[in-house]
């Protein structure tokens, strides 16, 4: 409708302003109502110093400001260009390059006003200092267009880059900004204050920061009181905040502002930051890779849907004494901490607001470190979330966390907790499907008041069916071979200059034993840690009393100058204990560009020096991980052979397996096309060996027959069975002494 208004005036205006006039363009110019002016190309040199406006329009309508090749050179960055007061229907365009004043254009009480074409950059500019983002427009900074207490204006197709604003609006409403550079600003690409329902939808808002001082006091999108405003498809990346939004006791109406489709990513302050604000939707944009990706204190009734919110420094979305925020649909991956809820001290005037009432549902959490964390928050509503591979736990809860309803989640493989209930209250959590699915397994990875009697119970039973677990007792001989399971995740609180997503694969071309290595791409730099955990129908439960030594070879990429600043492996269990190997960072830089293998006594020594966190021993080991910390610059790292020795790949059955029982072991394993099944039988009788696929499904039946006891083997050659489908399978082997199950894995 904006548009179509816009349309229909300039159809008016065209036939009521005069003929065009073809000037040369002099200081101190008066225009007058009904001008179509168009100035004479060139370049002008015309100070402002007492700032009344090169071009003055005074209580005038109707008026054509046409600035084709001009270039106009305000020379000591103070007063304006063209400055506008008591004035409507007016169109400025096509200014070459204005530059050198305070603002290019100065507008005031006026409304109906066009802006398009212009090139309007390298005004005044700062490049240190604090900004005060509560000023009014008497200390605006300088930049490209400032707006005072004027409306109905259409600010499109300029470039205002390289100054302190592109667009400044104090006490506007009305206003379409779209389609235009504000890019490489020092204080705000467009700045808000106290305006109303705009319409700001696909600039360029890029790189807004001071570069000599913190710039988090810098944003690509300030809205300081400002409400009913539709924010949508604009780049607003690698700036202090992408967008930064405050109410602070100002004002208790409803901000009610949409966010939508935009790139907030890369920002070394927050993607997002919302501080004691209302009624927000933010719907559909990236907030990747910076402090925080939506810092929403204070903040309630928001609606935070369908964002992509990955690898953050600090958080994914970080919310203290909010209230009534939906957060629905998200991706919230490779984060320290996904969602991090809590209630801190409060601030002056808030002591009402209460962390509390959280609608969580129909998120996917994928690799963070702590998926939520709950603090003093209650009724938390969590609701059909996939809780994928987190690190120390997919849903912390801790202080006055009450009345929370956690069901119909999927919690798959954490390394440490699926829930972990550090309140004194108890959680229901009924209908939850936890995988692996085994019940002493899922209780192993709940802790709650059977793990500490100051905590309160976690009631999750009955569990939903799932698939079958295999329980790792031993580690595999190299732990760099598919199908293990190996994850990059954040310290928490490390900050970094990301610009590309942790990326770690299986290598088979650059590798030192056997199928392939593990390779880890990062530029976030601080430390990091390369985690390995079998893969995803098993659970590792491994005995290392038996076992001496941890071999493994590494190979890096690194910057030049400054290296790898430290280095640690870490072998822990899912209670959150551990025991550290420190060693020297030289040896990673020792790697740089070759192989180099490492092996230390699982008792330390040598050059690892162990520490204990926590009650940690060998008896029920559950993860390894190899720290690295660059210092911000980032690195490639490549791990293979991971090996927990003695160890060696057995044929038939293990030694260590007593004779009077039953027995299943493959070789080889990873094996590509034939493997070779050994299996002892206790007692003879009937015996069937089977094996299924991945979901459960047969494939064939390869012994149904009735044996004598002892020691049987048979070779599988998957080319002759039917659906012989590389990745994961389960060995069966069922006798009268009962089910034994092994899991095999064949290379793709």
């Amino acid at each position: 409708m904006k548009h179509f208004f816009i349309l229909c005036f300039a159809l008016v205006f065209a036939t009521v302003t005069q003929s065009q006039s073809y000037i040369p363009l002099t200081d101190n110019m008066v225009v007058s109502s009904n001008s179509n002016i168009k100035f004479a190309g060139g370049n002008y040199v015309f100070s402002d110093v007492p700032a009344d406006g090169v071009i003055q329009l005074n209580g005038v309508q109707n008026v054509i400001l046409d600035g084709d090749s001009c270039r106009v050179n305000g020379v000591g960055k103070a007063g304006y260009m063209i400055k506008i007061n008591n004035s409507h229907n007016i169109v400025i365009k096509n200014f070459d390059s204005v530059f050198s004043y305070k603002y290019a254009v100065y507008i005031m009480n006026s409304d109906h006003i066009t802006i398009n074409g212009n090139v309007f950059c390298r005004n005044k500019v700062d490049s240190a200092g604090w900004i005060d983002v509560w000023a009014d427009y008497t200390q605006a900074l300088g930049g490209g267009v400032m707006m005072y207490q004027s409306r109905a204006a259409d600010i499109f197709d300029n470039v205002m880059t390289m100054q302190n604003d592109g667009v400044a609006l104090y006490h506007c409403d009305s206003i379409n900004i779209h389609n235009n550079d504000f890019s490489w600003n020092t204080s705000y690409g467009i700045r808000m204050f106290w305006t109303d329902t705009c319409h700001i939808y696909q600039n360029n808002c890029s790189n807004v920061n001071r570069p000599k001082t913190d710039p988090s006091d810098c944003a690509a999108l300030l809205l300081i009181i400002s409400n009913g405003n539709r924010v949508e498809n604009n780049d607003l990346s690698y700036s202090g905040d992408g967008v930064f939004l405050g109410q602070y006791q100002h004002s208790n109406t409803p901000n009610n502002n949409y966010f939508a489709y935009n790139e907030c990513s890369y920002s070394p302050h927050n993607a997002i930051e919302a501080t004691f604000a209302d009624g927000n939707v933010y719907k559909h944009n990236n907030c990747n890779y910076s402090h925080y990706g939506l810092w929403l204190g204070y903040s309630f009734n928001s609606v935070i849907d369908s964002n992509e919110i990955i690898g953050n420094y600090q958080s994914g979305i970080a919310i203290d004494r909010g209230f009534n925020n939906q957060i629905t649909n998200n991706l919230i991956q490779d984060n320290p901490i996904g969602i991090e809820l809590w209630e801190g001290s409060p601030a002056t005037g808030y002591s009402s607001f209460h962390s509390q009432d959280y609608p969580v549902h129909h998120n996917l959490f994928d690799g963070n470190t702590r998926a939520i964390s709950s603090i003093n928050t209650k009724h938390a509503v969590v609701m059909f979330n996939d809780f994928n591979y987190s690190q120390t736990a997919s849903l912390h809860l801790e202080g006055a966390s009450t009345t929370d309803t956690i069901t119909g989640n999927t919690f798959r493989m954490p390394t440490g907790y699926h829930i972990y209930n550090n309140s004194a209250y108890s959680k229901y959590a009924p209908g939850n499907l936890f995988l692996p699915s085994d019940t002493a397994l899922i209780s192993a990875k709940i802790f709650d008041k059977r793990d500490n009697t100051a905590k309160g119970a976690v009631i999750w039973q009955p569990e939903l069916p799932g698939q079958v677990t295999i329980l790792q007792t031993h580690p595999p001989c190299d732990l760099a071979e598919p199908a293990s399971l190996w994850y990059a995740y954040p310290e928490v609180g490390y900050p970094a200059k990301v610009k590309f997503p942790d990326s770690v694969y299986f290598d088979s071309t650059e590798k030192k034993i056997g199928a392939a290595s593990v390779k880890l791409v990062t530029s976030r730099g601080y430390d990091l840690a390369l985690n390995y955990r079998p893969s995803e129908d098993s659970l590792s439960r491994w005995v290392l009393n038996d076992l001496d030594t941890l071999y493994f070879w590494v190979r890096t990429i690194r910057q030049p100058q400054y290296g790898f600043q430290f280095f640690s492996v870490r072998i822990g269990d899912d209670h959150g204990n551990y025991y550290k190997y420190t060693a020297s960072p030289t040896l990673l830089n020792a790697a740089n560009l070759m192989w180099k293998q490492y092996k230390f006594p699982l008792s330390g020594g040598g050059q690892f020096t162990r520490s204990a966190v926590g009650a940690m021993s060998l008896e029920q080991v559950n993860y390894v991980e190899i720290h690295a910390d660059t210092w911000d610059y980032g690195f490639t790292l490549w791990v293979d052979g991971v090996q927990f020795a003695p160890c060696s790949p057995i044929v038939g059955i293990a030694a260590n397996t007593p004779s009077d029982q039953d027995a299943l072991v493959n070789f080889p394993n990873p094996f590509s096309g034939t493997t070779r099944i050994a299996y002892r039988v206790k007692d003879t009788g009937p015996v069937k060996l089977e094996v299924f696929d991945f979901h459960g499904t047969r494939i064939i039946t390869l012994v149904e027959e009735y044996l004598q006891a002892g020691d049987h083997e048979v070779e599988w050659n998957t080319s002759g069975s039917p659906n012989p489908e590389n990745g994961i399978f389960l060995l069966k082997l069922t006798t009268s002494q009962g089910i034994i199950t092994q899991k095999m894995v064949q290379l793709r």
